[in-house]
């Protein structure tokens, strides 16, 4: 049996140790033991995919989103549209509130590239059995119909696929009474929210990536009311990404799923380490 000095021993621990930190600083806290979920917002190229159209849904799933956002509204005839703004101006070639218009003249519109406004039904239709899942921003509207909402989620046997997100515990109480079993996000204006959603059960908390950068300790204030945190990024770059998965958030809403993906795959490939890469 071949005898190895105590010098080489100690050298050889050092070495593993070395790699070991070196394994540890490549892959981003919080990131070893739970995946980090990716929510397409914006494919970031308005012109190819246009924003809120089944062109740009498409493109999401097709580089890897996990989540897909989505703008619900309602509008004259009380039908659910996909649409961020409350008029069409910015994302059509039409005018005025949506609101104004039934669902057969808003289909007339240009809503870029000759896409369609679509229909949350269209969407569902669209992610169904792809392992897609949704996320509702749900915009603060008076004609909208939350019953229709939960009924079409629930026609498609989607309930556990589809994630409501709310911006005041109004919405999140009426939601509940219509399908307890749904899973709800908090759009949470300010941080101080936190607490107040957690408590009344929001499933997920939702915060904005420059209130983390500022105050990094809104995630131990989260994880001690042992909810996950997602987090909007927008148009962040892959540096600040990178920085909020350190921080240990569980979703980031973004505008390049693309690059999103990318650093899960990083992320999976650095947590198996040397000998599982091999």
């Amino acid at each position: 049996m071949t005898r190895i000095s105590p010098e080489r021993l100690v050298n050889s621990i050092l070495i593993l140790i070395t790699v070991a930190v070196g394994l540890s600083a490549a892959l981003p806290s919080g990131a070893t033991d739970r995946p980090v979920v990716n929510i397409a917002h914006r494919v970031g190229i308005t012109d190819v995919y246009p924003e809120n159209t089944l062109a740009e849904y498409r493109r999401a799933m097709s580089v890897g989103a996990d989540d897909i956002e989505l703008d619900q509204r309602s509008k004259k005839d009380g039908r659910l549209v996909i649409l961020h703004d409350e008029t069409l101006d910015r994302t059509t070639d039409g005018s005025r509130l949506v609101t104004e218009f039934t669902l057969v003249e808003l289909k007339k519109l240009n809503a870029g590239g000759n896409e369609q406004i679509p229909t949350y039904e269209e969407v569902l239709q669209l992610v169904a059995n792809t392992g897609t899942k949704l996320l509702l921003d749900i915009k603060n509207c008076p004609l909208l119909d939350k019953g229709e909402i939960v009924r079409l989620t629930e026609k498609y046997k989607a309930s556990s696929d589809v994630i409501f997100g709310v911006r005041n515990l109004d919405g999140f109480a009426a939601f509940r009474k219509l399908n307890p079993e749904i899973r709800t996000l908090g759009f949470i204006t300010t941080p101080f929210e936190i607490e107040k959603f957690a408590d009344a059960g929001v499933d997920i908390i939702r915060l904005w990536a420059w209130w983390l950068f500022l105050y990094p300790d809104l995630m131990k204030e989260a994880r001690h009311l042992q909810k996950p945190v997602w987090v909007t990024a927008g148009d962040a770059p892959r540096g600040d990404l990178e920085r909020l998965i350190s921080l240990g958030v569980d979703g980031i809403i973004t505008d390049h799923p693309d690059l999103m993906t990318e650093l899960q795959s990083e992320i999976k490939v650095a947590a198996r380490g040397p000998n599982e890469q091999r």
